[in-house]
């Protein structure tokens, strides 16, 4: 799925005409047509507006815009299971991964450099599958329990500076 087809089902789901998601953009519903039939790339400026309607819009533009660096791992798992408690059970699973990758790459340092460097490897691997599936996480609370993004987004960096993170 590409961004254009990522604002087409977010908009049919809300129920909303290419007009009503101009309007909001605000940009000429042509756009929006030319970016849903992929005739025409969406422009950099309006990512951080169509991030703020979904989280899974904001993921699909991470996931183009990056190249891939943030993944968007519903591409690669199209049926996973969206409820908390089933993220939960497969993050949890993934930190537990991740843990034993990190006690094989400590360990790996009196051992030769290939073998370090696959442990290394995994540990990146293992990394990825939670950051992957945390992103996720983050949505779902979003959408299900109408947290606000941007706000969140201040909230942590503020305790951050502020080093009570």
């Amino acid at each position: 799925m590409n961004i254009g087809q990522a604002i087409q089902e977010f908009r049919k789901h809300e129920q909303l005409t290419q007009a009503e998601l101009a309007q909001r953009l605000p940009v000429d519903r042509t756009l929006i047509s030319k970016v849903e039939s992929g005739s025409r790339e969406l422009p950099a400026s309006l990512d951080p507006v169509l991030s703020g309607l979904s989280w899974k819009i904001a993921l699909k533009i991470a996931d183009e815009r990056t190249g891939g660096f943030i993944s968007n791992i519903l591409d690669d798992l199209p049926n996973l299971d969206l409820h908390p408690a089933a993220l939960k059970d497969v993050l949890l699973k993934d930190l537990g991964e991740l843990e034993q990758a990190l006690e094989g790459l400590v360990m790996a340092k009196h051992i030769d450099l290939e073998r370090r460097r696959a442990s290394a490897e995994r540990v990146w691997q293992e990394l990825r599958d939670v950051i992957e599936k945390t992103i996720v996480l983050q949505g779902v609370l979003e959408e299900e329990f109408g947290i606000d993004r941007k706000r969140m987004i201040q909230k942590h960096e503020m305790e951050v500076k502020r080093g009570e993170r």
